[in-house]
């Protein structure tokens, strides 16, 4: 009965040595939040700018009258009073149409080179057919109006083409005019947006034929106060229904 009263005694004794101890520890210790209220009030804070933007009411902007509601439409209208990037096509394969750093004269060059090969193709197309025709004709069987269309028939001549082309180089033009006959006629063009770098520029070029597209490269120069094309190739050609696509290079 001793030893069970002692025993009780002794634990008595030290749960309130613990408690006592748990008790001086919590009180030396300081909470989170007060720690952090010390730390606020002791900050130097920078200057706050505007700071009543967010409980300020705006209910007008300086480009719309005070009078326009602030709805959806009235916010596109003040954005198109600012100055934007303009959007241009795209061709897949092919790469934007955006022509806007080749203005003036340059870009005068390069569609009217165009346009005189479109010109050319559909002239000599026309001197072939005449050609293929005349050459099963015996001359026996030649009459006057034959004579007479073959005044009249298209040539293939090519010097409007050449005109437009840095005469040094003009055996690259003749190799394009050639190689483009495979595409039949040429029917139209498309300019894209050219690659220009520190000495040479390249200026993609989309040819649409009766039977395939081309897919070419224009490199122009400055020969004197002028723009020529100095030379020009075909890198790949595809089908009209896009069933294939072959590289030319």
């Amino acid at each position: 009965m001793f030893l069970k009263k002692a025993s009780l005694l002794a634990l008595g004794l030290a749960f309130f040595s613990c408690k006592g101890k748990v008790e001086v520890e919590l009180a030396d210790s300081t909470p989170l939040s007060k720690d952090a209220a010390g730390l606020s009030a002791g900050a130097q804070w920078a200057y706050e700018i505007e700071a009543g933007r967010l409980e300020k009411k705006i209910d007008s902007f300086e480009s719309i009258n005070k009078n326009v509601p602030l709805l959806p439409l009235s916010l596109v209208a003040l954005e198109a009073g600012f100055p934007m990037t303009p959007v241009y096509p795209e061709l897949e394969g092919f790469g934007s149409l955006d022509t806007s750093n080749i203005q003036g004269e340059l870009l005068d060059t390069i569609k009217g080179f165009c346009h005189a090969v479109l010109d050319y193709s559909e002239s000599f197309d026309k001197y072939e057919k005449y050609q293929a025709a005349d050459a099963k004709k015996s001359e026996g069987e030649k009459t006057g109006d034959d004579e007479k269309s073959k005044e009249s028939a298209s040539s293939d001549d090519s010097s409007k083409v050449d005109a437009f082309f840095y005469e040094k180089t003009l055996f690259s033009l003749a190799l394009f005019l050639a190689d483009s006959r495979e595409a039949g006629v040429l029917k139209s063009f498309v300019i894209g947006r050219p690659v220009v770098g520190e000495e040479l520029m390249e200026v993609p070029v989309l040819w649409t034929g009766e039977k395939e597209i081309l897919y070419s490269k224009l490199f122009p120069v400055q020969d004197g106060e002028s723009w020529k094309i100095q030379q020009i190739e075909i890198y790949s050609s595809e089908e009209k229904d896009g069933s294939g696509k072959t590289d030319r290079n």
